[in-house]
Order: C-alpha cells, then sequence, then structure tokens
C-alpha cells in the first residue's frame, strides 16, 4: 500500500509502498477513502511523542480518516466489514496512521474516537471532522458560550476555529473573529459577529474599540505564550481565557480574576458522536480549503497552516 512515513523521528516525510495491516484480536482495518491534515500531524513527524507513547517504524503518519471496515480481528463487536467509519485513528503505539490506503485501529482507540459515518455525510466531511471539531466542541464546553456573552476566537479561520465560529454563534453568543481582510466576509458567513484583522494592528487594542470592556470569553489556538496573555487580558472579571496550544504559563493558570484553562480533550468518544450530529444535522458545516493527493503531503506538511481556510484533506 502507498503511505506517507518517515523511517525515524526527525526526517522528513516521505511516499512509501508498505505491507497491508492485518489487524489483532479487537481491531479492525480501514481501507481509507479520505484524511486531514492536523498540527498534530507533523509534530508526531518530528518526534514530539517520544518517551510519551510507544513509536513503529516505518512511522505512518496521520490521526485522521474515513473508510470502508475491510477485515474485523477476534472480539470485534462493534463494526463489520463494509461499515463506513470515521475517526481520530489515535492510539499507541504512534505508526500506523491514516496518510496511506489501509490503516490498522482498535475498535475503541485508547486515545481516540471511531464511529460510523452518518447517512449522507461524505468521507472527504467525515475525515475533516474529528480533531478539529473534537477540539472545538470540548474547548467552547468549557467556556459555555450563550446569549448576551462575547468570545473572541482568536485563529479563527483555521481547521479549529472554523469549528468554534459556528459553535459559538449557534449556542447564541456574540463571537469576535481574528481574520485577514480578505477573509472577513467569508468568516462573517460562519458566524461571526465581529472580525479583527490581526496584521492590521494589535488584536486587543483592536477588540477593546467594540468592546471597552473587555469580552467574556477568550479562546486562543495561536502557539505564543505572550499574546496568549495580552489576549486573556481582555478577558471580564470571572470570565474564562482558554488555550488550545497549552501556552497558558503557571503564573495565569492560578489566576483568581478570571478562569484560565490549558485545554485538552477528554471524553472523545461522546465528542467525535456530538460534532458528528451537528454536521449530519446540517446546522455546522465543514469548510474544506482544498483537497490534495497524498504525494502532495509532505508539502502540506512542510508548509504549514499560516493563513489557511478551514481544512485540507486528502483523496485516497
Amino acid at each position: 500500500m502507498r503511505a506517507i512515513a518517515v523511517h525515524e523521528t526527525g526526517d522528513i516525510p516521505e511516499l512509501m509502498d508498505l505491507p497491508v495491516p492485518r489487524p489483532a484480536p479487537g481491531e479492525i482495518v480501514v481501507r481509507l477513502e479520505a484524511a486531514s491534515l492536523n498540527p498534530i500531524d507533523a509534530g508526531i513527524a518530528a518526534g514530539h511523542f517520544e518517551g510519551r507513547m510507544p513509536h513503529v517504524y516505518p512511522l505512518v503518519l496521520g490521526v485522521d480518516g474515513a473508510g470502508r471496515v475491510t477485515e474485523v480481528g477476534a472480539g470485534v463487536r462493534g463494526f463489520e466489514p463494509g461499515d463506513l467509519v470515521l475517526g481520530q485513528f489515535l492510539c499507541a503505539p504512534l505508526g500506523r496512521g491514516t496518510f496511506a490506503e489501509y490503516a490498522v485501529v482498535p475498535e475503541l482507540p485508547e486515545g481516540g474516537a471511531l464511529q460510523r459515518v452518518p447517512e449522507g455525510v461524505s468521507a472527504q466531511v467525515a475525515a475533516a471532522l474529528p480533531t478539529a471539531g473534537m477540539t472545538a466542541l470540548g474547548a467552547l464546553d468549557t467556556i459555555g458560550p450563550r446569549p448576551g456573552r462575547s468570545v473572541l476566537i482568536v485563529g479563527a479561520t483555521g481547521g479549529v476555529g472554523v469549528f468554534a465560529v459556528q459553535l459559538a454563534a449557534m449556542y447564541g453568543a456574540d463571537v469576535i473573529a481574528t481574520a485577514r481582510s480578505e477573509a472577513d466576509a467569508w468568516i462573517r458567513g460562519l458566524g461571526a459577529t465581529h472580525t479583527v484583522d490581526y496584521t492590521s494592528g494589535d488584536v486587543p487594542e483592536q477588540v477593546r474599540k467594540t468592546y471597552p470592556d473587555g469580552v467574556d470569553a477568550v479562546f486562543d489556538l495561536t502557539l505564543d505564550p505572550a499574546r496568549f496573555a495580552e489576549n486573556a487580558g481582555l478577558v471580564r472579571d470571572g470570565g474564562t481565557a482558554v488555550s488550545a496550544a497549552l501556552v497558558a504559563t503557571p503564573e495565569l493558570l492560578a489566576a483568581e480574576r478570571i478562569t484560565v484553562v490549558n485545554f485538552m480533550m477528554r471524553n472523545k468518544p461522546d465528542l467525535l458522536a456530538r460534532i458528528t450530529a451537528e454536521v449530519a444535522s446540517g446546522r455546522i458545516t465543514v469548510p474544506i480549503q482544498r483537497t490534495i493527493t497524498l504525494d502532495q503531503v509532505p508539502d502540506a506538511l512542510a508548509s504549514g497552516a499560516s493563513g489557511a481556510r478551514g481544512k485540507t484533506t486528502i483523496h485516497l
């Protein structure tokens, strides 16, 4: 099978020809139809998870995907050949990922989540859902957006941000989204009430022009601890600031004026079921910026997601 993998962490990902995996007891084999890119993929390739989870080599990258079950191992009860499934294929050992024509995954992946694809949802849409959608939903559960509350989403046009904007708006909150000027109309179409062009000036200063008393919550998807601290300073007393990139410092986490959270997903099967149901119902859309082929994945990983609008999916 064709797969994007590395021989050692730190290597440049490349297209390889590898054996089709076989299932152990409790596992299923999925013929993938689509996968999607997430920041975690480059992190796994770079070795950020070494010492935290076991790895196998060649290490096939990719954590999100959708496809048909082709084979099940002994003891599998929840799936059967022919089922169309989606999920976050994140489990130990790392290296049996979704940037491949086939992937093997436990029926109940310890670090991820797996379920059937609802009627009417395409494999491309399903593959774009898991990590980004679960992150956005879980973080907003922490924030608790509702009518009369304002939420600043920093990194609003990226893969997680586009879900967060829609969910916060669906819950009735006023959504302030950071976006380049050319993405203004697009992100407003997803539910943003106001936008802030982060390329044209200081974000907190621009937000204060519209919200002089601050905002009720900040959901920050960026990697800069200093900027997260500045954005958290916009939050009113009793509000919440959430970092999806785990950059809140111990000093901020100990703050008493506001609640500060380095968000980590828990109860992934529930989050995946809920976000998938929102998409199946049509209440949430999945903005796919582009679809690439497997051989284009190394370049896409190298270029990162700067300025991205929504998700990048892989046709397999």
